[in-house]
């Protein structure tokens, strides 16, 4: 099989999720020369789901008849969640009513195997147009909310370190915690929440994103969108704790960082 240019600054990730092993290392092969870096390979619905929330990938590539619920099911439960991943469907049977379900999904493909390397490569191609089309749609004078571009460190299913940027708009985003070397981001999709590791400083965070993110601690930044309520910290005196909605954990404000809350306040009311 020829393939494109090897694998080297992937523009995107991917996940696999495929039940026969064969076919799993020879979608890897195509995504990896189409410059794509597969990220996790799954072989159920239930751990597509858990892999996306995981890794959040640009792409999903999904067979069909996977173990346990099949990969229509998991897109449609994360697209349920308010994600909204590129899906590539590739399947062993031609079915009408498979190919609609796939469509009403907005999948960008439904490719029948044996897959080729060229209509594999056209599928990328969709891929690439609806990325530039989503990110034009998504400027912050276009549609609402700012978005923030954060800088991730992941492995791939071969072990090789890659750095990628990822888009989050920030009304998605609950809280941001600096945790080391690298800060966790707390989203919120639908009532839904999961933490995403990313390598970008609180500092550039903090300077990417509007005034309704603000600055809680020295450790810490808060969008007032979700926050419940503010009370006295009973342990420290003068500082404050932040209740957000849907989550458990509370932000400790600093009275340091009071007039940061203050100014971000005046957005919402």
């Amino acid at each position: 099989m020829m393939l494109a240019t090897p694998k080297t600054n992937p523009t995107f990730t991917a996940i696999i999720a495929e039940d026969h092993l064969a076919q799993t290392e020879m979608l890897i092969q195509l995504a990896e020369g189409c410059g794509i870096a597969v990220v996790d390979t799954v072989s159920s619905g239930e751990k597509l789901i858990q892999s996306y929330l995981r890794f959040v990938p640009d792409i999903i590539i999904t067979d069909i008849g996977l173990k346990q619920s099949s990969g229509l099911d998991a897109c449609r439960e994360l697209k349920h969640q308010g994600y909204d991943p590129f899906i590539i469907v590739v399947t062993g049977i031609m079915d009408v009513r498979m190919a609609e379900l796939s469509s009403e999904l907005d999948s960008l493909s439904y490719l029948v195997k044996p897959v080729t390397e060229d209509r594999f490569k056209k599928s990328i191609q969709k891929v690439i147009e609806r990325m530039d089309n989503r990110m034009r749609l998504s400027s912050p004078y276009l549609s609402k909310g700012q978005l923030l571009t954060c800088r991730q460190k992941i492995c791939d299913v071969d072990g090789t370190i890659i750095y990628r940027d990822i888009h989050l708009n920030e009304e998605h985003i609950v809280y941001i915690t600096k945790y080391g070397k690298e800060t966790t981001i707390t989203l919120m999709y639908n009532h839904v929440g999961h933490t995403i590791r990313a390598t970008s400083s609180l500092k550039q965070l903090n300077e990417l994103s509007t005034e309704q993110i603000f600055q809680a601690n020295k450790s810490q930044l808060v969008n007032v969108k979700f926050i419940h309520q503010v009370c006295a910290d009973l342990v420290t005196y003068g500082n404050y704790e932040i209740i957000l909605y849907g989550v458990q954990e509370t932000v400790t404000l600093s009275r340091n960082c009071y007039v940061h809350f203050e100014r971000a306040s005046t957005i919402i009311k």
